[in-house]
C-alpha cells in the first residue's frame, strides 16, 4: 500500500508537470517556427525563436531541441543579453532533465537562476528554484532537493507568486510521499489544493483532488477512493484531457487488482495503454506498462507480467529514471523468483537494492523487502526471510501508525472545517449584501414618499427608476455571485493559453523592415493574428465561452482585412450564411483560411482599382460536415498563391489540419470550395 501511494504520485506530478508545456509540445508548433526562422533578422527576435524551438522540443524529440542550444547561446551572448541568454540557459536545463542528464540540468539551471536575479525576472527565477528542486530528487538527492524547494516556496511567497507557490506545494508532495512523511504530504496537498482552487485552475484542482483520491486509498478507504477517482475521470472525458484519463484508468485498475475484480482491471490497463500509445510519451508508457505488468502478476501470468516490465524498464532507463526504476527491479524479481529463475530474481534484487541505498529511499523499499522475503522462503533461507518480513512490516507501520493516520485524517478534517468555514462566510457577506441593498431599498422608497407631497410627479419618476437600479442591481449581484468562479475560470484558461501565441508571434515579428515585400508579408502576418485576436475577442463577448459565431466573426474579420486594404468603398464583402456556432479549436483555422483568401482576393482578384464583390458561405450538413465557399467577380486567375506562397502553405496545412478538402473553380471570378469533416462544430 506505501509504494502504491508513492507510485500514484509520482504519475501525477509528471503528469502536472507534462500539461505545462504539452501544447507547445507539437510537431506542427516546431515546424512553424522553423518556417519562421530564415524570415528574421533581428537577432534578439532569433534568440526569443530558439528559446521557443527548444521549449516546444522537451516534450517532443528532447534530444533533437538540444541541438539548438549552442547556436542560441552565442547569438545571445555576441548581443550581450542577459534575459535572452537566462532564457536559453533556462531551456537547456529542462532539456537535459527530460533526457535524465541531471548534472548538466542542474549547472544550466543554476547559471539561469543567478541570471533571472540579476535582471529581476523573480517570477523566472522562483521557477527555476523549483526546478532545481525536481532535478535533485529524480537524480535521488532528496536532503538537497528538500532545501531548493523550501528555498523556493520562500522566494515566491516574498513574490507573491502564487502559481510558483503552488507547483513548489505540488513537488513538495511528493518528496514527502517518497521520505514516508505522510502527514506531510498530506498537509502539502491540501495547501496545493486551496491555492488551486484560489488560482482557478482547473488542471491543478483536478490533479490535488487526484491526491485526495490517493490518500483515501492508502488510508484503506477503497469505497471513497473508487468515488474520487470515477468522478475525476468523468470530468477527465468531459475536457477531453488524454494525459489525465490514462492516469485515473491506471489507479482505477490498480483498485480493481485490490478488490481483485480481474475483468475491471484489465479492461481499466488496457484503456490507459491504449491511450498512452496515442499520446506516445516515454515516460507515460512505461507507468502504464508497470501497471499493466501489475495486473498480469495479480493473476498469476509471470511471462506476461515480465514482458511488460520490460518494456517499461526500457522506456525509464531512457530517461534515467532511477526512483521508478529501483521499484520496477524490486518488482521483476519478484516475478522471477515466482518463475523460480532464482539467479534472475537475485540479479534484479541486488540491482534494486543498490539503486535504492544510492537513493538513500527507504519508505519506497517495502516492496523489495517483501519480495525478498518471498525468494528467501522459496530458497530455503528461513532466517534471512524472516529479517526481510520485519524489514517490511517496519516500514509499513512506520508509514501509516495510528499517529500518522490521526494526522492525515487530521489534515483532511481542517480541509473540510476551511472549506465550509469558506463556503459559510461567502453566504453571510451574500446575506449582508443583500440585507444593505433591502434597507437602502426602503430608505429610498421612505425619502420619495415623504417627498411626492410636494413634487408628486417628479418624484414618482425618480422612485421608479430607483426602484427598477435597485432590483436590476441585486440581481446582477445574485448572478455574479452564481457565476464569477466559473466564468473567471474559465476565460482566464483560455485567454491565457491563446494570448500566448499571439505574443510570441508579434514578438518575432517585431523588427523595423525597410522592404516592400517583407512590409507585405507583415502586414499579412499582422493579418492573421488579427483574425485570431477576433476570436478571443468573440469569446469575452459571446454567452457561449466555447463557441464563436461565425457569421458575425466573417464580417468582424471582413471589415478588419478591407480597413487594412483601404478597399472599403469599392470591395463590398458578404457573408450569406445562418448563424452558426464553431467551437475555438475550429474556428481559429477557419478564420486563417478566410483571411489568407480574403487577401489574395483584394491584392489581385481585382486590378488597378476595380469594383468588386466577395461572397462568404458556410453551412453545416446533417453528417456534421461543414461546407465552405469564398467566391469573387473579380479577374479570375487560377491559383490561390502569389508571391512568396507562404499563404497557401498556409491554407493547405489548415484544410489538412480540420480533415478537409478543396477545389477551385475559375468562371467569371474565382470560386473555392472547401469540405471539413471535423465533428466539433456546434
Amino acid at each position: 500500500m506505501v509504494k502504491q501511494k508513492i507510485f500514484s504520485i509520482l504519475v501525477l506530478l509528471l503528469l502536472f508537470q507534462y500539461h505545462s508545456f504539452a501544447q507547445r509540445a507539437d510537431r506542427m508548433v516546431v515546424d512553424s517556427l522553423l518556417r519562421l526562422l530564415p524570415t528574421l533578422k533581428a537577432d534578439s527576435a532569433k534568440v526569443n525563436l530558439y528559446a521557443e524551438l527548444m521549449l516546444a522540443h522537451v516534450y517532443y524529440k528532447p534530444e533533437q531541441g538540444i541541438t539548438y542550444k549552442q547556436t542560441a547561446l552565442e547569438l545571445a551572448q555576441t548581443l550581450n543579453w542577459k534575459p535572452g541568454i537566462a532564457k536559453i540557459k533556462h531551456r537547456a536545463a529542462r532539456l537535459y532533465w527530460r533526457m535524465g542528464n541531471f548534472k548538466e540540468a542542474l549547472t544550466f539551471h543554476k547559471e539561469a537562476l543567478e541570471l533571472y536575479k540579476q535582471t529581476n525576472n523573480t517570477h523566472a527565477a522562483g521557477r527555476v528554484l523549483i526546478e532545481i528542486g525536481q532535478d535533485y530528487i529524480d537524480d535521488g538527492q532528496l536532503q538537497e532537493g528538500r532545501a531548493s524547494l523550501n528555498e523556493a516556496l520562500k522566494y515566491n511567497q516574498a513574490a507573491g507568486d502564487l502559481q510558483n507557490m503552488a507547483t513548489a506545494y505540488d513537488i513538495l508532495t511528493y518528496l514527502y510521499d517518497v521520505e514516508g512523511n505522510s502527514a506531510a504530504a498530506t498537509q502539502t496537498a491540501y495547501d496545493y489544493l486551496k491555492l488551486s482552487e484560489k488560482l482557478g485552475d482547473k488542471d491543478a484542482i483536478g490533479h490535488a483532488a487526484h491526491m485526495l483520491a490517493s490518500n483515501y486509498m492508502a488510508l484503506g478507504n477503497i469505497p471513497e477512493a473508487l468515488k474520487y477517482f470515477k468522478q475525476g475521470l468523468q470530468v477527465s472525458k468531459e475536457t477531453n484531457n488524454k494525459i489525465e484519463q490514462i492516469y485515473y484508468y491506471n489507479d482505477l485498475g490498480n483498485i480493481y487488482i485490490i478488490n481483485k475484480n480481474f475483468k475491471e482491471a484489465e479492461q481499466h490497463c488496457l484503456t490507459a495503454l491504449q491511450l498512452a500509445k496515442e499520446v506516445n510519451d516515454v515516460q507515460i508508457l512505461a507507468n502504464v506498462y508497470r501497471k499493466l505488468g501489475h495486473y498480469y502478476r495479480a493473476i498469476e501470468n509471470y511471462n506476461e507480467a515480465l514482458s511488460n516490465y520490460i518494456s517499461s524498464e526500457a522506456a525509464y532507463k531512457s530517461i534515467s529514471s532511477k526512483q521508478e526504476l529501483a521499484g520496477l527491479y524490486a518488482d521483476m524479481a519478484t516475478v522471477y523468483t515466482s518463475l523460480k529463475n532464482y539467479d534472475k530474481a537475485n540479479y534484479y534484487f541486488n540491482a534494486s537494492k543498490n539503486l535504492y541505498d544510492a537513493l538513500k529511499s527507504k519508505m519506497a523499499m517495502s516492496d523489495y523487502y517483501a519480495g525478498k522475503q518471498m525468494y528467501d522462503s522459496a530458497t530455503g533461507n528461513w532466517q534471512s526471510a524472516y529479517r526481510h518480513y520485519k524489514e517490511y512490516i517496519t516500514i509499513r507501520d512506520s508509514a501509516y501508525s495510528k499517529e500518522s493516520l490521526k494526522k492525515l485524517v487530521g489534515s483532511q478534517l481542517h480541509f473540510e472545517n476551511d472549506k465550509k468555514e469558506a463556503i459559510a462566510k461567502a453566504e453571510q457577506e451574500k446575506k449582508d449584501l443583500l440585507a444593505a441593498e433591502e434597507i437602502k431599498r426602503q430608505r429610498n422608497i421612505r425619502n420619495a414618499s415623504f417627498a411626492v407631497l410636494a413634487v408628486v410627479l417628479v418624484f414618482s419618476v425618480i422612485a421608479l427608476y430607483q426602484r427598477n437600479k435597485l432590483a436590476k442591481e441585486k440581481k446582477r449581484s445574485d448572478q455574479l455571485l452564481q457565476d464569477k468562479e466559473l466564468l473567471l475560470r474559465e476565460i482566464h484558461h483560455r485567454v491565457k493559453n491563446n494570448l500566448e501565441v499571439v505574443s510570441s508571434l508579434l514578438a518575432l515579428q517585431s523588427a523595423q523592415i525597410s522592404d516592400e515585400q517583407t512590409k507585405d508579408a507583415m502586414q499579412e502576418s499582422q493579418n492573421r493574428v488579427q483574425s485570431i485576436g477576433i476570436v478571443h475577442q468573440k469569446l469575452y463577448q459571446g454567452a457561449n465561452l466555447g463557441a464563436i459565431e461565425m457569421k458575425d466573426y466573417f464580417i468582424n474579420l471582413s471589415e478588419s482585412i478591407l480597413d487594412s486594404f483601404g478597399a472599403e468603398k469599392r470591395i463590398t464583402i458578404e457573408c450569406a450564411m445562418e448563424k452558426l456556432d464553431v467551437d475555438i479549436d475550429t474556428a481559429v483555422p477557419l478564420g486563417l483560411i478566410v483571411n489568407e483568401l480574403l487577401t489574395n482576393t483584394l491584392k489581385y482578384a481585382f486590378p488597378q482599382g476595380q469594383q468588386g464583390k466577395v461572397m462568404i458561405k458556410m453551412q453545416k450538413q446533417n453528417n456534421g460536415v461543414l461546407q465552405l465557399e469564398v467566391s469573387d467577380n473579380g479577374v479570375g486567375k487560377s491559383g490561390i498563391t502569389h508571391g512568396t506562397g507562404f499563404g497557401g502553405q498556409l491554407v493547405s496545412l489548415l484544410t489538412q489540419q480540420l480533415s478537409g478538402t478543396m477545389k477551385e473553380e475559375v468562371n467569371d471570378g474565382t470560386k473555392i470550395y472547401f469540405e471539413f469533416k471535423t465533428g466539433k462544430a456546434a
